[in-house]
């Protein structure tokens, strides 16, 4: 079902050309935002582009770039201001996953990770957050995953990041509280994505698993309802729930376990 509430609006999505970024471009699209799309691969993007532009009448505006790299955010806000594109929902969607021990995984690779799921996330927030102050209406939709509830060995770095994020999403829901601007943070668990094909899953609970298009409906739908936190799959929240209750040694415990998947 769609709606044209959302009429001229537009959304920018991060990491767009693949599982649920692509998943929430394409629900967007339906509910009739504009969008611009955010990836590396400039033909994924076009392809991407193409079908909800024809699918939908959606005007599509698509921007290469790596996140990766130090003043990518900045240069992507420029781009769009320059282009006269008002941003009325940001989605921080992109982000890296490193699989290891700490000490065997390679540092360049984990600093860059932590550019993308962190640096990145930050600057994308500050910087398309002003005009939306200015204007006093936006809403910002940061993707986070159920890592971001516990220590996750073999996941350190990544799981560490995401607490960050969701932290960081927490913190500023509260700080703009008032001002016209929601801060949505979506948490998926284990979801199947290209992250998780040929990975081993047998240890996740297959009830725990979700599709990408599934956790992109229940982030836009918390996205549009203003909410703060959302974890994604009622058997994730439970699980989520339980672990608040729990010592710290049997958190450390699940994390362990959790270690042999994926998510996101």
């Amino acid at each position: 079902m769609t709606t044209n509430e959302n009429e001229g609006q537009c959304a920018l999505v991060t990491g767009a050309s693949a599982g649920i970024g692509q998943e929430l471009a394409r629900i967007l699209a339906a509910n009739r935002f504009n969008l611009v799309l955010l990836a590396r691969s400039r033909d994924k993007l076009q392809a991407l582009a193409n079908e909800l532009s024809a699918a939908h009448g959606v005007r599509t505006t698509i921007v290469p770039a790596d996140l990766s790299e130090p003043g990518a955010a900045q240069a992507v806000f420029h781009a769009v201001r320059d282009a006269g594109t008002q941003i009325d929902l940001l989605v921080n969607n992109a982000g890296l996953l490193m699989e290891g021990r700490f000490n065997a995984l390679d540092l360049d690779k984990q600093l860059q990770l932590l550019q993308v799921n962190i640096v990145a996330m930050t600057a994308m927030t500050h910087l398309f957050l002003a005009p939306m102050l200015e204007r006093k209406r936006g809403r910002i939709l940061n993707v986070a995953s159920i890592a971001s509830f516990m220590p996750v060995p073999n996941l350190a770095v990544y799981a560490a990041s995401k607490a960050y994020v969701r932290s960081f999403g927490d913190a500023l829901f509260q700080e703009l509280s008032g001002s016209g601007i929601t801060v949505t943070t979506l948490c998926p668990g284990v979801t199947d994505t290209g992250m998780v094909q040929g990975t081993d899953l047998g240890s996740v609970p297959s009830v725990m698993i979700m599709d990408p298009k599934s956790v992109a409906l229940e982030g836009y739908r918390a996205c549009m309802a203003g909410k703060p936190v959302h974890i994604a799959g009622l058997a994730n929240e439970l699980a989520m729930q339980w672990i608040k209750y729990q010592p710290s040694w049997l958190v450390r415990a699940v994390g362990s376990v959790l270690s042999k998947g994926r998510d996101r």
